[in-house]
């Protein structure tokens, strides 16, 4: 189980407020997410003046992670598709590249997505490929995430859901029970894979428990022990305007 509280330390009068996870590892990690909040893992039997003189002592990495990231809010991503924008794909912070072409195709090749289309200087057409691209990426990797999840879980006797994939902005997946369907947020293709399991599982198993009461999340931490992690990525990771 694990244990949170709020901490803070002065550097040169400065105070510096962070969120202190107490879990099983081996190193003290420090993370700042988009939000400028600063997050802290230690094992449960590191001293807290020890865990203090260490984020003291990253003191200056973390304000000047914390003004790189109040610049980065003052500008934050548009949603508009163009060479040299950043996106995410399975987890990867990805770099777009818009360039003419006879064809019509989308490519990715390591961190470059190159999209070749005749209409390069035409954004909303040059952005409507690319959310096509998305789509058809999703459906084979929602589908091959959907077959192993249901494999993992088939024992719980629920049945095998068809998959049905929407552009959605306030929430990551639905179920259907009566139409037996699983609905799965387009942007989910922007996160790493375990993260897209953890909301497969998530909504297979309202086929069982149809509420978020105490047995719903037995089972999920039964397949999946670390799901409250994927859930958080999701929420804090992954968002590139698109």
């Amino acid at each position: 189980m694990r244990n949170v509280s709020r901490k803070s330390v002065s550097y040169m009068g400065i105070p510096i407020e962070y969120t202190l996870t107490r879990k099983p590892v081996k190193n003290i990690n420090i993370r700042i997410n988009e939000h400028g909040e600063i997050m802290v893992s230690a094992g449960r039997r590191v001293p807290s003046g020890y865990i203090n003189d260490f984020v003291e002592s990253r003191a200056e990495w973390i304000i000047r992670n914390l003004a790189a990231i109040e610049r980065y809010n003052e500008t934050k991503p548009d949603s508009g598709v163009y060479t040299g924008k950043k996106v995410y794909f399975l987890g990867q912070l990805c770099v777009i590249d818009v360039e003419e072409g006879d064809g019509e195709r989308v490519l990715i090749d390591g961190n470059v997505i190159s999209i070749y289309t005749k209409k390069a200087d035409d954004h909303e057409a040059v952005k409507k490929m690319y959310l096509k691209w998305l789509y058809t990426e999703a459906e084979k990797v929602f589908s091959l995430r959907m077959e192993e999840i249901y494999s993992i879980i088939s024992g719980e006797g629920v049945p095998r859901a068809a998959l049905d994939i929407r552009n959605m902005k306030s929430v990551w997946g639905t179920c259907n029970i009566e139409k037996c369907k699983i609905t799965l947020n387009l942007q989910l293709i922007k996160a790493d894979v375990k993260c897209i399991d953890q909301v497969i599982l998530h909504e297979y198993m309202h086929f069982k428990v149809r509420n978020h009461g105490a047995d719903f999340y037995k089972l999920i931490d039964k397949y999946m022990s670390d799901w409250r992690e994927y859930k958080k990525d999701l929420e804090e990771k992954y968002k590139d305007g698109i």
